[in-house]
């Protein structure tokens, strides 16, 4: 076979080889890379473990690998349709030279043909009535009739050349022209396009993957700061926190919601550490008594019966404020666990009123004890806890009364609510203390004695039925005046 007939294989075989490659790819890229990908990461996550940042790089590298690929793609399919337009059109002007050069002749101008074709690299083929070659410029004089060709258009054929076929004004026996020409050239601009698309894409996806990790690896430092600084607290210290000067995004919201989250936890652990140091303190001392007293009777007090009876008395006083400071700390422990449970009736609130007034008149005779208004109320709750909350204002007016003030209990309905104020002319709460009463163990007077001034968990027992009950407290107080309970509860209408 000749050299021309050699390269047209090799040209054929380089379109085919394109051709099926172009298909392949967009297969690739439409159907399989999504799969790939989503099997690739599902896999990772499983059997590997790596930094967000390698993530993060890894996974924006491959995207923007999969959208240059389809642009690339992109620009070459149009830049080969652009080439072979531009082909068939200089293949259709050089017909209509062709043919006018024919028809102003009076035989085939042979000489002027060829001269004409040498200089714009085409080939003529000239066809008679039966369709057999009568002229060609090919110097091999090759038909190429027999060749597989693929139609692109009623006028233009392709395989290893472009053909464009022409009847138009057409004489001297000729019944159609073809003209064609290699497309060698085009191919070196195609493959020229392929190598520099390829090379650019492997050079700006080696810069992606540089920038795009050091990018990330900037973006994400300050998680970075916080993992240290996580790792730096413990128990022992609830004091460090988070910077958060260097953060200006949603990691900045992180680092501000973890430092709110640490100060809850600093303050429910010391809040914690006090209690459990408040009620060893209390604890202490009625064990110490107890002790005392025992080592007493055994000491002397078998044979003496009054110090036998000074010495139970006693052991008996402290083991019932023990068994009350143990109850009250089980039910504030059964609060914290979200363990209390209230067991809620609609009942009279005024009958509960008087109930609580006649057990104070009965316990205490030192103190002008006296109900004002007293409306008829019907309130939805737990009647046990609500009493037990009036019984510790009531209890606490007593304390800090001094014989012969009065304590006055009034209830109301205003509109939904149901108002009950306790009032006394008793010692009062300072304005400094008055913020804090409602904390456990806080006691308001530190020289007060726990006769007078108990645990201290009373209030925050109160404080916890009526939050319960969608209440309110709200306490005025004036130092050496006398102090004022109002309690807000929602009435049944």
């Amino acid at each position: 076979m000749s050299k021309p007939g050699h390269f047209a294989t090799i040209l054929k075989i380089i379109v085919k080889t394109i051709s099926i490659l172009l298909v392949q790819i967009a297969k690739i890229i439409l159907i399989w890379i999504p799969k790939l990908l989503q099997q690739l990461f599902r896999a990772i996550n499983i059997r590997m473990r790596f930094s967000i940042t390698f993530k993060t790089t890894i996974t924006y590298t491959l995207i923007y690998s999969t959208i240059l690929l389809t642009l690339g793609l992109l620009i070459i399919s149009a830049f080969g349709f652009f080439l072979l337009y531009e082909t068939n059109k200089s293949l259709a002007m050089n017909s209509q030279v062709i043919s006018a050069l024919i028809n102003t002749s009076t035989d085939i101008p042979i000489d002027r043909i060829k001269q004409y074709t040498d200089i714009e690299h085409i080939r003529v083929d000239l066809f008679n009535e039966q369709n057999h070659l009568i002229y060609t410029t090919d110097s091999e004089n090759q038909s190429q009739a027999s060749s597989h060709r693929t139609r692109l258009s009623p006028t233009t054929t392709i395989d290893d050349r472009l053909h464009f076929e022409t009847t138009a004004n057409l004489t001297k026996g000729i019944r159609r022209m073809e003209v064609s020409k290699h497309l060698a050239e085009e191919i070196v601009y195609m493959m020229g396009l392929i190598a520099a698309i390829t090379i650019s894409f492997l050079l700006t996806i080696i810069l992606t993957i540089i920038i795009g990790s050091r990018t990330s690896r900037k973006m994400l430092r300050p998680i970075d700061n916080m993992t240290r600084t996580a790792r730096s607290i413990s128990v022992g210290d609830l004091t460090t926190r988070l910077d958060v000067v260097e953060s200006h995004d949603e990691l900045k919201e992180l680092a501000e919601t973890f430092n709110e989250m640490l100060n809850r936890l600093q303050a429910s652990f010391d809040q914690q550490n006090t209690f459990v140091s408040d009620a060893s303190h209390e604890l202490r001392t009625p064990i110490a008594v107890i002790q005392g007293y025992a080592n007493l009777l055994e000491r002397w007090g078998k044979e003496d019966k009054a110090v036998l009876q000074e010495s139970l008395d006693a052991i008996k006083s402290e083991a019932d404020y023990m068994k009350e400071l143990v109850d009250k700390l089980l039910f504030l422990a059964r609060t914290d666990k979200n363990q209390q449970k209230l067991e809620t009736t609609t009942f009279s609130l005024d009958e509960l009123v008087d109930e609580v007034l006649r057990d104070t008149k009965l316990i205490c005779s030192h103190h002008e004890v006296t109900i004002g208004q007293n409306e008829i109320i019907r309130v939805n709750g737990d009647r046990g806890l609500i009493k037990q909350a009036l019984r510790i204002f009531m209890d606490n007016s007593i304390k800090y009364t001094p014989p012969g003030g009065f304590i006055n209990i009034n209830s109301i309905l205003q509109g939904e609510k149901a108002i009950v104020s306790i009032e006394d002319n008793g010692q009062g709460i300072s304005a400094a203390d008055l913020p804090y009463i409602f904390n456990r163990f806080y006691k308001a007077d530190k020289s007060r004695n726990r006769e007078t001034g108990g645990a201290g968990l009373g209030l925050s027992i109160a404080s916890w039925i009526i939050e319960q009950h969608r209440g309110t407290i709200q306490i005025k107080s004036i130092e050496n005046q006398g102090t004022k309970v109002i309690l807000t509860l929602l009435a049944e209408l």
